[in-house]
């Protein structure tokens, strides 16, 4: 996730983290951000039209201010800042930059779990819990489900991949089948 992050979002989220830690509100304006997405992603109509080049900037920030009329101002005023600036574009990435340095800040590791099976309530909470505590900080698990990893698992967190799954253990057997050599005189 981190690498697909814009560049120029990444520029907006770090002003904005400066902010929230001078004035003590990081988590709030994460919160708050998210929150102010998934408004947005529930409302595709709204989200259109503040991307449309069409419709007036003046516009676009009533529509702001009145969806996060009681967010945490910082938040608030993030999202004007791209509306004056020509960027509405880049609300997601800002999000998930700021989303990852307040993580860091709150020793939260964000990280994604792939499973052939889906996980109950009691076994993803297990897992947050062995793998906070083989790193020391909290994590904040997303499961999702891909049949195609046969058994297993597959950890993503900060670009780092832990492929754990039967999947590429048997990938790993038939490559080390195909590429070892047979004994000169053999039947096979």
């Amino acid at each position: 996730m981190a690498g697909r992050i814009d560049a120029a979002s990444r520029v907006y989220a770090d002003a904005l983290y400066a902010a929230a830690i001078e004035a003590g509100r990081v988590s709030q304006v994460d919160r708050d951000l998210a929150a102010f997405l998934g408004a947005m992603s529930d409302n595709v109509l709204l989200l259109r039209a503040l991307v449309n080049p069409q419709l007036p900037g003046e516009a676009k920030r009533r529509i702001i201010s009145k969806l996060m009329e009681g967010s945490e101002p910082l938040a608030r005023h993030a999202m004007l800042v791209l509306v004056d600036n020509g960027r509405v574009s880049l609300l997601q990435d800002v999000q998930l930059a700021y989303a990852e340095l307040a993580a860091v800040e709150e020793q939260i590791l964000d990280v994604e779990v792939t499973t052939a099976v889906p996980l109950d309530d009691a076994q993803v909470s297990a897992l947050e819990q062995r793998i906070s505590a083989g790193i020391g900080q909290t994590a904040r698990l997303t499961v999702n489900v891909d049949p195609r990893i046969i058994g297993g698992l597959v950890l993503r967190a900060r670009g780092v991949l832990l492929d754990a799954s039967v999947k590429r253990r048997l990938s790993e057997l038939r490559r080390a089948l195909v590429n070892t050599p047979l004994p000169i005189g053999s039947e096979a």
